[in-house]
């Protein structure tokens, strides 16, 4: 594996949200109620990308059909919330002072 540097802990606040292609990985860095996500960037109901989906209290909402996943576990909300994949999270790695990701 091969670490890639993603972002600087100094630039990440809530509500940050940056999409990055890494090693053909489409990839998307949130940061929300102080904790750190890193999720591959694609809507699992239709492979739309996330990089301008909205964040809130935990939720991130994608803005093509408007289904909200659960930060915390991936997992779909509402009445579709059976129906629809989760989303795929990649673990977080650091170096120094620069946060990235192990592929």
């Amino acid at each position: 594996m091969a670490f890639y540097a993603l972002e600087k802990l100094s630039h990440l606040h809530d509500g940050y949200q940056k999409a990055f292609r890494v090693a053909g990985h489409q990839l998307l860095l949130i940061q929300q109620d102080g904790r750190t996500y890193l999720i591959e960037n694609r809507c699992p109901h239709m492979d739309a990308s996330l990089a301008d989906a909205v964040q809130c209290d935990g939720v991130l909402r994608c803005r093509a059909h408007g289904i909200e996943f659960g930060l915390m576990d991936g997992r779909a909300r509402g009445p579709l919330a059976g129906t629809i994949g989760s989303l795929k999270f990649f673990p977080i790695a650091y170096d120094a002072n620069v946060l990235g990701v192990d592929l």
